[in-house]
């Protein structure tokens, strides 16, 4: 019995019910801009694309937090076979929209290999070795507990197959500073973002140990972050999409990472 089991599906609950209510959010995240500008969300889309396509991704892949479904549909328009996760009803609902994949309930037979279901990613469902490959976006810094997810993303991965994972960036000067700015608050319960995060941000080394002792293999970091949103390089900075992929800059790292064949 894993006995730190029922504190894991507690916090994750807590998630759901709090990403519930964002649902409008995401929307205006990749809708176009009316001024012209690029959605919010173009950043996020492209290094994740990029990613994927690093790896040769093809066959099924799991979407461990699919949000409201706007990646999965871009990259199924690739050729990827996607499976998608949440733990949030509301945004299921809508990526179901959003996908044209089915949403099946907890115990349901699905109906193929590409549906959406509810589901923690310490948890999940799965088979197995069922995926050729996952990938999480904005979703493992909310686990309560990394390592657990970090393995049970590892037994449903092949082995040799991959994992693309983005994660705060603690050497980020600009998130160094919007923490210092914005977790006292948290104690009052002003800031939701420090509400629901074990911690505030992730060093490079602590990523490492914990991806090889879940048996992944780290094959590459890269650091971005220019979006408007993100506590990132400020929008008046001169050059700040190349300043953002800097380790000292970019408020995300983005992890490669390989399953070991044991």
């Amino acid at each position: 019995m894993n006995t730190p089991l029922p504190q894991v599906l507690a916090h994750s609950e807590k998630n759901g019910l709090a990403w519930d209510a964002s649902v409008a959010f995401w929307r205006n995240y990749y809708a176009a801009r009316a001024d012209g500008c690029e959605p919010e969300g173009t950043e996020r889309l492209g290094v994740f694309r990029d990613a994927l396509s690093s790896v040769g991704a093809s066959g099924l892949w799991l979407e461990a937090g699919c949000g409201i479904g706007v990646m999965a549909r871009e990259f199924r328009a690739t050729g990827l076979r996607m499976c998608a996760i949440d733990v949030a009803a509301e945004l299921l609902q809508e990526a179901q929209g959003v996908t044209g994949l089915p949403l099946v309930a907890a115990g349901e037979m699905p109906p193929g290999d590409e549906y959406l279901t509810r589901s923690s990613v310490e948890r999940t469902p799965f088979a197995d070795g069922q995926f050729e490959g996952a990938y999480a976006s904005s979703v493992l810094e909310y686990s309560a507990d990394l390592k657990v997810a970090l393995t049970e993303l590892h037994r449903i991965v092949r082995a040799g197959g991959h994992l693309v994972f983005n994660m705060p960036n603690a050497f980020s000067v600009f998130r160094m500073t919007h923490a210092l700015v914005r977790l006292p608050k948290s104690v009052l319960g002003r800031n939701w973002y420090f509400r629901l995060v074990p911690r505030w941000a992730y060093w490079k080394w602590d990523i490492t140990k914990l991806l090889e002792h879940s048996g992944w293999e780290p094959v590459r970091y890269t650091y971005y972050g220019y979006e408007k949103l993100s506590p990132g390089v400020p929008q008046w900075v001169p050059g700040r999409r190349r300043m953002a992929v800097q380790p000292w800059a970019g408020s995300f790292v983005l992890v490669v990472a390989r399953k070991l064949n044991r």
